[in-house]
């Protein structure tokens, strides 16, 4: 039922650059801080911040089409990762997010660009080999939905996106043995920088 959904959503964001003036893309990285919770208990409570680099990154890839006339609003699919990241000198913990959904961006002014996109999301958490046993959960999917806004400079189809997003994401985990469900709740607020290829609207019209 998953895969078929993808399938769905992958066909009709592909056809939108039919009906749209051109295609978009954008794609890049931020870096920020984070949250996680496993069963409402705040991981980063668990470790003295004095010994722990505590950080949080995320991957974006946006593919559509648009503008639709006039009208400044892009339709795309997302395939994004957020990775909250736990370091000391000896051990980590990185507990990774993934979604993949529908998404829209809007343009109310050339230089501004606000997007929101929403989805299907998993897990994959990792940790050295001494407190892997505190991540050995599978995962059972989730929803995770990310904002954005950001400054688009160029101006012709070739842009820059610099600006602040928000990632959240709500999943559900499995122990091995199928005896333990945990919930998983992470979030993180970036700064990105992105690579975009888009159409503006014609201001002529």
């Amino acid at each position: 039922m998953k895969r078929l959904l993808i399938i769905g959503i992958f066909f009709i964001v592909a056809s939108l650059p039919a009906f749209a003036e051109g295609f978009y893309i954008d794609i890049g990285t931020g870096l920020g801080i984070g949250w996680t919770e496993i069963d409402g208990y705040n991981m980063t409570d668990g470790f003295n911040s004095a010994e722990i680099d505590e950080f949080a990154t995320d991957l974006g890839l946006k593919i559509g089409g648009g503008p639709f006339g006039s009208v400044p609003l892009y339709g795309v699919l997302e395939f994004a990762a957020m990775g909250h990241r736990y370091d000391s000198s000896s051990n980590y913990w990185q507990f990774n997010s993934y979604l993949i959904g529908p998404g829209i961006i809007f343009y109310p002014v050339p230089l501004i660009q606000l997007a929101l996109s929403g989805g299907l999301s998993w897990v994959s958490n990792q940790a050295d080999a001494s407190n892997a046993s505190m991540l050995m959960y599978d995962s059972k999917g989730g929803f995770a939905w990310n904002v954005s806004a950001a400054f688009d400079l160029g101006e012709r189809n070739h842009g820059c996106l610099i600006g602040l997003r928000y990632f959240a994401a709500y999943n559900i985990l499995e122990a091995s043995n199928g005896k333990n469900i945990v919930d998983e709740k992470s979030s993180a607020i970036s700064i990105i920088v992105k690579y975009a290829y888009r159409h503006k609207v014609n201001k002529k019209r």
